[in-house]
């Protein structure tokens, strides 16, 4: 029994491993996701999935409407190790916040995410972005440069950020979905590796478990209020 159990430990360890160095490989390979978000007609499910949606496409607009410059500079914001309650006021309850390491779910997580960021990276600066939007989503692509606390390295990462958009009774958007694409490459998820589903099933369910690790603790205050 004890031998079966260490082998089950063993092979599960170096599934892993190997799913983690195999992340770093599509990181470094993979294309960039160049499908449009058009989830009007029912293609949220392909958004992902590298591939097209149906012949209608949404109007991309590059100027951000002053309704969203406060919810484009919140994230802005977030991403410059600034976090704030009042950035959270954008996320709705359910939220999700995922990046090719992590997946967050709801706005207490949220919150204990970019406040316990912090802690690792006291210091960010936005070296350029973009904005394009449509009815029900944004989208910013940023170059973030990164310093990480104690050993002083400086890391550049560009990234494209999709913000999922829903309205409220009283007419305000908020974000349900917030997906991070580091350089611009898709996440591992099922959708995007025909025949080897396993590979992006497991992906999505170790982000899940490093997101409910790293926010166990939160630094974030009084975040049983949100």
């Amino acid at each position: 029994m004890n031998l079966l159990f260490r082998r089950v430990i063993t092979g599960a360890t170096l599934y892993y491993v190997g799913l983690q160095g195999y992340l770093v490989y599509h990181l470094k390979t993979a294309p960039p996701n160049n499908v449009q978000p058009n989830w009007s007609d029912g293609s949220k499910d392909m958004f992902h999935s590298g591939m097209e949606p149906g012949p209608a496409k949404p109007k991309l607009e590059s100027a951000t409407p002053k309704s969203r410059e406060p919810m484009v500079q919140a994230v802005l914001s977030l991403y410059q190790s600034k976090p704030s309650l009042g950035a959270m006021e954008f996320y709705a309850p359910d939220a999700t916040v995922e990046d090719p390491c992590f997946l967050f779910k709801g706005k207490r997580e949220i919150a204990a995410a970019w406040y316990n960021m912090v802690k690792v990276i006291p210091t960010s600066e936005t070296l350029s972005y973009k904005v394009d939007h449509s009815e029900d989503w944004v989208r910013i692509s940023v170059n973030q440069k990164y310093c990480l606390r104690g050993i002083g390295l400086d890391i550049a990462l560009p990234s494209v950020v999709y913000l999922t958009l829903t309205r409220t009774e009283e007419g305000m958007e908020l974000i349900v979905n917030h997906t991070d694409e580091w350089y611009g490459k898709p996440l591992l998820e099922r959708s995007n590796h025909f025949g080897f589903e396993l590979i992006g099933t497991t992906a999505r369910v170790f982000r899940r478990a490093h997101g409910w690790i790293a926010t166990r603790y939160s630094c974030a205050p009084n975040v049983r209020d949100l």
